[in-house]
């Protein structure tokens, strides 16, 4: 059996709730990346979606008409070639997921800003979204406008000009604008050909130690599976550095109730199929010897999977250089003081604790409720509550 192909790298698909992300994803994809049931009935993206799509270019073919998703050719017919294959972080944009949005940054080399030529430029998610590019140093990204076919010339016009004035606000002036209509397919080529001129593949060092973030974990047995027939609890997410090999021993850190999780990397696989070694880039899945109980409807996001040994031991207490973001609606909002409630986002692990000292300027010490592994000059995304609601704040830089 011929081995699947791992993509190449993420490519974040942000922006406010209900501006097109999920569709736009199955415009490039061909999936519907909103699989959970509650998303199904809510209408919106609840977890993190993710979809791999592979891009050809057709050589009889000129301009954005020789991009396409499909290998052969929608125009003329012909074979293309492939540029490369790359994995879809789509990334809910409702208030109350932030921190799942924030989790999801920490695996995007690039991002597709989405966002809608019926409202009014910029939406709070939008805001908060290219904030939080910022924070993890995304510097690529494409801007689409969608839903063009829901207003008129002049409205889409307008709309245009809002994209443009908030870019510049926020120092990304240069990223190209695309108009969409993903419902109907409609610039997806010129979209295809301008992630493939903006969005380049990082160059990963493989002689790293490994370090894969998780962001999703399953249960995969069917109920009634006879014991003999159980498979192991599976992780997903994304290496950042390192290569992950099929029958590796790996740690699995924070672990549970503080004790790390040493188990072994049964199988590997992607979209398409099983692979025998995953690299830096796309999204993976990993089979393990876990007991299903462990890794059932996401227990195990935010975990770090590497060698045994290689990571800092988990802590419950941080010492950051803190950093308010500006433009924020409200300015009080960057301001961190002693006895606030923080949420923190370290990696894709999601943590809430107590500022419980200030030893200088703009250092501060948090007590967090639950453990998290964090490297030194690290970077963590801070949200305060603001009214009813959470909303990123600041940036520390772990001491």
């Amino acid at each position: 059996m011929k081995e699947a192909t791992q993509a190449e790298i993420n490519i974040g698909m942000i922006g406010h709730v209900d501006h097109g992300k999920t569709s736009l994803v199955q415009a490039l994809t061909g999936k519907w990346a909103d699989t959970h049931s509650e998303e199904l009935k809510k209408g919106i993206s609840i977890r993190l979606g993710y979809a791999d799509a592979s891009f050809y270019r057709c050589e009889n073919c000129k301009g954005s008409e020789s991009y396409s998703n499909k290998e052969k050719c929608p125009n003329c017919g012909k074979k293309g070639t492939l540029l490369r294959k790359v994995s879809f972080v789509d990334a809910p944009g409702h208030e109350t997921l932030m921190a799942t949005m924030l989790s999801g940054a920490s695996l995007m080399h690039g991002a597709i800003l989405v966002i809608a030529a019926n409202e009014h430029c910029p939406q709070p998610r939008t805001v908060e979204h290219l904030m939080a590019l910022s924070i993890t140093d995304t510097k690529d990204i494409i801007v689409v406008q969608n839903k063009i076919d829901l207003v008129s010339k002049e409205a889409a016009e307008e709309n245009f000009k809002q994209i443009k004035g908030f870019l510049k606000d926020y120092g990304y002036e240069s990223a190209p604008i695309i108009p969409i209509a993903a419902h109907f397919g409609t610039n997806v080529d010129l979209l295809i050909e301008t992630i493939e001129k903006t969005i380049k593949t990082p160059k990963f060092d493989s002689s790293k130690e490994l370090k894969m973030y998780v962001v999703r974990s399953f249960d995969v047995n069917k109920p009634g599976t006879k014991p003999s027939e159980l498979n192991g609890g599976v992780i997903g997410g994304s290496i950042l550095q390192g290569e992950l090999i099929e029958g590796s021993e790996i740690e699995i850190t924070p672990g549970l109730e503080d004790k790390n999780i040493l188990t072994k990397a049964v199988a590997l696989s992607v979209s398409e199929g099983r692979i025998r070694k995953a690299k830096p880039g796309g999204l993976i899945a990993v089979q393990t010897l876990l007991d299903p109980n462990l890794t059932k409807s996401d227990l195990m996001r935010g975990q770090i999977v590497s060698k045994t040994g290689k990571m800092p031991a988990p802590t419950r207490q941080l010492r950051l250089e803190v950093y308010a973001l500006k433009r924020l609606l409200s300015k009080s909002l960057g301001e961190v003081k002693v006895n606030d409630l923080l949420v923190l986002t370290v990696g894709t692990m999601t943590g809430v604790g107590n500022v419980v000292k200030q030893s200088g300027k703009n250092e501060f010490e948090v007590a967090l409720k639950n453990s998290v592994v964090i490297e030194k000059g690290q970077k963590v995304a801070i949200s305060k509550r603001d009214g009813s609601s959470w909303r990123l704040a600041a940036y520390g830089i772990s001491k």
